[in-house]
């Protein structure tokens, strides 16, 4: 089973639940009788044999419409891309934001080491680097 939300709130998944009682719109129900839910203010009241999990989302994803600024092969018009929101150089995730130097043809830069990537193909803007980010 897979949830993905595009927040970095947890949820909270029950599985094979039939009775609960939440009135909230933040509930979705599966053919498999999966509950999940994903704003943990809200509880679930169930059987005490039914275990709740709460899972987080891995890795966010971080997209924009860019031109290229790498030299890279693309054609100069705007793209729109998606990537891993994780720094290739630094190792952290959620550290890369979306054109904050106010560069013409957008880029990503990462907070925490300010390295740049090409916000088409997401190559590090170094001629010599070989660095990219990860696509979505």
């Amino acid at each position: 089973m897979t949830v993905d939300y595009a927040d970095d709130r947890p949820i909270k998944v029950i599985k094979n639940q039939s009775n609960y009682s939440d009135s909230s719109e933040y509930i979705s129900i599966n053919n498999d009788g999966i509950v999940a839910v994903n704003d943990t203010t809200h509880t679930l009241v169930g059987k005490s044999s039914d275990k709740i999990h709460t899972i987080k989302q891995k890795h966010s994803i971080i997209g924009m419409y860019a031109k290229p600024s790498c030299g890279c092969r693309h054609s100069y018009t705007w793209h729109y891309r998606e990537f891993v929101n994780y720094c290739p150089n630094c190792h952290h995730y959620g550290t890369l934001r979306k054109n904050p130097k106010g560069v013409p043809e957008r880029e990503y830069t990462c907070r925490r080491c300010s390295s740049d990537f090409c916000g088409v193909c997401g190559k590090e803007k170094y001629s010599w680097s070989r660095v990219y980010l990860r696509s979505a």
